[in-house]
């Protein structure tokens, strides 16, 4: 790896806000996945897409690291609530899932990056080899597609319509939304 695993920690921290045992973890899946890549220098290899399954520290220190993130389209996130990412190599749609598989957690008076420390990955980790069928729609770059809602109007992008009685939609009109209009 080109940079150090102090270097990752401290500049996911600063990205993060703080250092917690998802920031610690998440350096350490994300080096871990970018190793078994054999990605040495993340900033100048875009031939990757990387999966994480929870909405927490672990992901920021993962985004960090890696230089993925959702608006590039090469971060995804499945919400799966687990300690956990993905890296898939785009060229083979293969890759490594990474979880923590950890049987302990620190105490609250204790220092997470010494307790962490303590490990190897193996014994932190479980690693599945794995295959991810990646959509068109789902790869980086420009949209695939795009079509208009027949009944908000609203552009709907990469083949993320649904047609319904015969109708364009988007998934709000079609399944109900999230939010309600106030």
């Amino acid at each position: 790896m080109i940079s150090s695993l102090e270097e990752d920690l401290k500049k996911a921290q600063k990205f993060h806000g703080h250092l917690c045992s998802g920031i610690i973890l998440g350096v350490r899946i994300a080096r871990a996945g970018l190793n078994y890549l054999g990605i040495e220098d993340p900033s100048k290899n875009k031939d990757f897409i990387v999966y994480v399954e929870i909405d927490r520290c672990l992901t920021d220190a993962v985004q960090s690291v890696t230089g993925c993130s959702l608006g590039k389209r090469r971060l995804k996130w499945i919400d799966y609530g687990k300690m956990g990412a993905c890296f898939i190599d785009m060229n083979t749609q293969k890759g490594i899932r990474i979880v923590v598989n950890a049987k302990k957690n620190p105490s609250p008076d204790q220092d997470a990056l010494s307790f962490w420390g303590q490990f190897t990955d193996e014994q932190l980790f479980k690693f599945e080899l794995v295959a991810v069928n990646i959509k068109k729609e789902d790869l980086p770059g420009k949209p695939t597609n795009s079509a208009m809602c027949e009944i908000c109007h609203e552009k709907v992008m990469d083949g993320r319509v649904i047609i319904k009685d015969g109708k364009v939609l988007c998934e709000a009109c079609a399944n109900g939304a999230y939010y309600t209009a106030i």
